[in-house]
């Protein structure tokens, strides 16, 4: 039987879409072959172990709040193993603890801190290591990275301090833009700018979640996306699906809370080579980025056939209608045997540790 430890919750505002993936993936793993141990991770950082009727209620109408519920614990290695201790109790550990799947979205979860903790204490886990987190985080590092390499993006500014004036913004990208904290995900803190008005109200927004910030030409393009996944040495590229945004544009609000808020085509219908050719630049940017066991790219295509890298998920969204595991069912890969699947390629690596 494999042990799991399932980390969810977490301090970002993505905070309650990692609970809805985190019931999702214990829905599953409740079915499979597998001890699950829960750990809940308040906004204040603080790790809870979790009962599992609790997570089974969260929802996105009715978040489970982590701050009262579980109880508060640490972990901590003792013979190369990792137990779960309650200070309370240290007599008493739970555990060992098997291969942590993360499903924490946002900053701590995404940008490599949380996978630097982990092995610290020598926790094996799936997902990507904290190097190539914090690079896939940050919008602007992974710009730089794959500006070198020749991956194709639509222009863009990037700044901290020196903030430059709309005037300079539109002289450079033209009308409209879309301006982004440059470490968030889910659409968070993204606003699409047409005037100055709007451009003075996205700065403020972006800056409530970063310190650095993009500023992205906005492009009249068709937002195509796959999945890559390693199974063994063996790195897999899914089929193309289409996100068609009935909002102006794929916003938190559109992939989360309004239930018409986008369209999701998959297969997208597109040419066998833009195919051929968004499935090779998704490869290579998952290996530029030292990318491990799964994430999502997405892509832009403009009319004349155009293709821009947009971003690279390391940690993709795992409810029942994210589109990493939809890609996959497309392809012959249930939701259940995709997670046990990524489970395998962490227990590989820790039988090899």
């Amino acid at each position: 039987m494999t042990s799991v430890t399932l980390i969810f919750g977490g301090p970002s505002a993505e905070h309650d879409v990692s609970l809805v993936s985190a019931k999702n993936i214990y829905q599953v793993l409740k079915t499979a072959n597998t001890t699950v141990t829960l750990l809940g991770i308040t906004k204040n950082k603080v790790w809870k172990l979790v009962p599992g009727e609790a997570l089974l209620s969260t929802s996105f109408d009715k978040p489970l709040d982590l701050e009262t519920c579980g109880t508060e614990v640490q972990l901590q290695t003792v013979d190369q193993k990792v137990f779960v201790v309650d200070p309370q109790t240290p007599d008493h550990p739970v555990g060992p603890i098997g291969v942590a799947l993360p499903v924490i979205h946002g900053p701590y979860g995404e940008d490599g801190q949380l996978q630097k903790e982990l092995n610290a204490i020598g926790l094996e886990f799936v997902g990507s290591d904290d190097q190539s987190c914090q690079g896939c985080f940050d919008k602007a590092k992974t710009k730089d990275i794959l500006n070198s390499k020749g991956i194709p993006q639509v222009p863009h500014i990037t700044f901290s301090d020196l903030e430059p004036s709309f005037n300079e913004v539109k002289s450079q990208l033209g009308l409209p833009v879309f301006v982004k904290p440059a470490s968030m995900g889910s659409s968070i803190g993204i606003s699409k700018v047409r005037n100055e008005e709007e451009f003075t109200k996205a700065i403020a927004e972006a800056r409530i979640h970063d310190k650095k910030i993009v500023i992205e030409q906005g492009v009249q393009a068709r937002e195509l996306e796959c999945a890559l996944l390693e199974t063994g040495s063996n790195l897999k590229v899914s089929g193309l699906g289409e996100v068609k945004p009935n909002h102006e544009f794929y916003s938190y609000e559109a992939k989360y809370l309004d239930p018409s808020g986008a369209e999701l085509i998959i297969p997208a219908v597109v040419d066998a080579e833009i195919v051929t050719k968004i499935q090779e630049l998704a490869l290579q940017c998952f290996r530029e980025l030292g990318c491990r066991d799964y994430a999502r790219a997405d892509f832009f295509l403009t009319e004349d056939g155009t293709i821009y890298f947009n971003e690279i998920n390391t940690h993709p969204g795992f409810t029942n209608i994210s589109q990493f595991p939809m890609l996959w069912r497309q392809q012959g890969i249930e939701y259940k045997d995709l997670i046990l699947k990524l489970i395998d390629q962490a227990t590989l690596r820790q039988k090899d540790r």
